[in-house]
């Protein structure tokens, strides 16, 4: 029987996959964020030689985002695993971590057919692995969810032959890439990167699919398009995963790049040597405050928010990955901004790069949210629901806004003399945090009313129970419960 079998609970599997995930999608900026000192000290044509790599980043960083959310719900229908699943979703992940070399090879020597095949080669093998894991799930029903073991034999190998289906387009995506990549290489990123937008296009089909046979929708189209659900707790723990990556990396300047040679040393003195770091200090400080009030943000949104749909997940996938640009954005402030062989435009250049970064970065949870209030029910928490109470989203709204808008002023300020460039930049990075302590005195009272409202949701049919309801729900579910328990004490 199931009890008899070798298998544990997947929670600490789902959080080790998570962090591999945040790391691998992390660790793309390296190659990229390397300034060496014969490198051009023009940054506008660094910039442009970069470009490629900086796009090859992104597009790979939103590729393995699509990989993770396929693990994600590749374990929705998971309640346990035992050693056979955790070794193939191991292998997996041997797989997964390769992906920023053929990554970087792309980058360094874009235009050649190696990288591409690479890249191709380890998705198809994820696509594969992918399969065996269903098949192997499904052959052992005591692992599946409890509502997905009750299912009869026929529904349940329906269950299977869906799942499977849905892993045709990838794999096609990746054949078609690979042939192409000798020929055109931006064709072939092209069909890379259609992945991201795979769930949608199944989900399409399925949608004509079911006009076509004359088949009823009951849900809204919207849903069936993009209600690609997933958990709030596994997005928090990816998100958290590339925050703490990038601020840990936000140091790697100082303690590699720029800490003082033997020379330097014996010259001036350890001391001198140190005290002369200041600026890139300062630069690591300013870095890691914006790092961490983009952290407060998502914690913030994340916390009204009680599940999301596909929209959703790519925006804050887009949100992570311009998080992800910020150690490139201090190896540009080093050596543009803090260095005072290169205080000209470039300077300029480089604070408005690292605007563009924190303002698109910030913008993103923004629209997170303005997708979460425009369907309200069920992605919103009632203490930011609208529907439920009038106002409770404008306190949220406000501490959203903060951040672009501060960034979109240090933009312009760039436009600026350099001293006032300087000063507005990091008296901004020192304000912010200010803004949001102002706002929570002014309007987090009405927050905390908001939460004392004893709002409940009722998990059985999803609603928001109003007050008078309340009690007759409790006393309900008590006597159920009780009735529950002496039945199963009676058998």
């Amino acid at each position: 029987m199931a009890e008899k079998k070798d298998f544990v609970h997947l929670n600490r599997l789902k959080c080790f996959n998570d962090a591999v995930f945040a790391i691998v999608s992390t660790i793309l900026i390296l190659p990229i964020r390397r300034l060496d000192e014969n490198s051009d000290s023009n940054l506008e044509k660094l910039m442009k030689d970069r470009l490629v790599e900086l796009v090859v980043y992104f597009m790979a960083f939103l590729v393995i985002c699509s990989v993770w959310e396929s693990h994600v719900h590749r374990f929705k229908i998971l309640s346990h695993v035992d050693d056979i699943l955790i070794w193939l979703n191991l292998i997996s992940l041997m797989f997964t971590t390769f992906l920023p070399f053929g990554c970087a090879l792309e980058g360094r020597y874009p235009g050649k057919y190696l990288p591409i095949v690479l890249i191709c080669g380890d998705m198809l093998m994820l696509e594969a692995l992918e399969v065996v894991i269903i098949l192997y799930s499904f052959r052992r029903p005591y692992l599946l969810k409890e509502h997905l073991q009750e299912l009869p034999e026929q529904q349940l190998k329906e269950r299977r032959d869906y799942m499977l289906t849905k892993k045709l387009i990838n794999p096609l995506l990746y054949v078609l890439s690979a042939s192409l990549s000798n020929t055109s290489s931006v064709t072939a990123w092209v069909l890379i990167s259609a992945v991201i937008v795979t769930p949608c296009i199944h989900r399409f089909l399925g949608i004509v699919f079911r006009k076509f046979k004359a088949i009823r929708l009951v849900e809204p189209e919207f849903d069936l398009m993009f209600g690609n659900y997933i958990d709030t707790e596994r997005v928090e723990c990816f998100s958290d995963g590339v925050f703490s990556i990038v601020a840990t990396l936000l140091v790697l300047d100082i303690t590699t790049e720029y800490i003082p040679n033997e020379q330097e040393v014996e010259k001036d003195g350890i001391d001198s040597a140190v005290l002369e770091m200041w600026p890139k200090f300062l630069t690591y400080i300013a870095t890691f405050i914006i790092i961490a009030l983009l952290w407060f943000l998502h914690h913030s949104l994340y916390h009204s928010i009680r599940k999301m749909n596909q929209i959703m997940l790519v925006v804050n996938n887009v949100s992570m990955s311009f998080i992800g640009f910020f150690p490139f954005i201090v190896a540009l402030m080093n050596r543009f901004v803090t260095d005072p062989k290169h205080l000209n435009n470039d300077t300029r250049l480089a604070v408005r790069c690292g605007a563009v970064v924190t303002y698109t970065a910030s913008l993103a949870q923004a629209v997170v949210f303005v997708v979460a209030l425009w369907q309200s029910h069920p992605y919103l928490e009632p203490r930011a629901n609208p529907a439920i109470l009038r106002g409770s989203h404008s306190y949220l709204a406000l501490k959203l806004s903060i951040i672009p808008l501060v960034s979109l002023l240090v933009y312009f300020t760039t436009f600026a003399k350099y001293s006032a460039l300087y000063i507005a930049f990091y008296a901004a990075v020192l304000v912010t945090p200010f803004l949001f302590l102002v706002i929570k005195i002014a309007l987090g009272q009405r927050d905390i009313g908001v939460m004392r409202q004893d709002i409940v949701i009722d998990p059985d049919t999803d609603t928001w129970i109003p007050p008078p309801h309340r009690s007759r729900l409790r006393v309900q579910r008590r006597v159920l419960g009780d009735s529950n328990m002496s039945d199963s004490l009676a058998d």
